[in-house]
């Protein structure tokens, strides 16, 4: 966390899924409302300067509505992070089965550095886009918390949970860094830096839990029957779940 004003987010007449996105088969986006943001942002920092779980609640509820255009669609922006990761399951899926991956030699990699290993796995899975540098940093987060405690990489020492964990922590790390750099300069309507850093938390905390409810129950059973494109699209289907809860805070 921690990135809140570093970018000035896309403008209110910005395309719901950018270019980059591989949005086919998905179904087709509605005009683009003026200001569409409005709402959310306003909503979040009269939160970022209250502490009022109400105004939180409001400014998701407007996010995953009119700023991106609803659960389908809201959904759909998400294709490309999607995507990796689900090479990112995949690859781990595969190490820990001993299968080395292109760009992934399992025998360079098994006794190394954690962290060294880490950085190899992201480097060789991260994309080339415009959500490159959210995918990087989710990917380093997921990777570190499903490996933390262990000092050298071993990949036989991987469980199902593992990889579950890895994935909720890969996706909480998407949406919430989307939805930060989506709010502009809403966490600037407080000169106060612990305010900031409380609000972040409250916003983590929030896409945490939501993620999980609706996430877990998709990665139940034998993980190794699933896919690097079966998991692509549980995370889709998990965060047009998150968009319909968001969506209904204020009806």
């Amino acid at each position: 966390m921690g990135t809140s004003t570093s970018s000035k987010g896309p403008g209110g007449n910005s395309p719901y899924i950018p270019g980059w996105v591989d949005s086919e088969g998905q179904p087709p986006t509605h005009e683009v409302p003026p200001q569409r943001f409005k709402d959310f942002r306003t909503n979040l920092g009269k939160f970022v300067a209250s502490g009022d779980g109400g105004y939180l609640r409001s400014a998701v509820s407007s996010y995953a509505g009119a700023a991106t255009g609803g659960s389908a669609i809201g959904a759909a922006r998400f294709g490309s992070m999607a995507g990796a990761g689900g090479a990112l399951f995949g690859a781990m899926a595969a190490l820990r089965e001993g299968q080395s991956l292109p760009g992934l030699d399992l025998a360079a990699l098994n006794g190394q550095d954690t962290d060294l290993a880490i950085s190899a796995i992201v480097e060789a899975l991260a994309t080339e886009d415009g959500d490159s540098d959210r995918v990087h940093v989710a990917m380093n987060e997921a990777l570190s918390e499903c490996l933390q405690g262990y000092d050298e990489f071993d990949f036989s020492s991987i469980t199902d949970e593992m990889l579950v964990q890895m994935m909720l922590v890969y996706v909480t790390n998407c949406v919430f860094s989307q939805v930060v750099l989506d709010s502009n300069d809403a966490f600037a309507k407080t000169k106060s830096a612990a305010q900031v850093e409380q609000a972040e938390r409250d916003l983590h905390t929030l896409v945490e839990s939501v993620t999980d409810k609706h996430m877990r129950p998709l990665l139940s059973g034998n993980l190794k029957s699933f896919t690097s494109s079966r998991v692509e699209q549980v995370q889709l289907m998990a965060i047009k779940e998150v968009w319909r809860e968001w969506e209904s805070y204020n009806q």
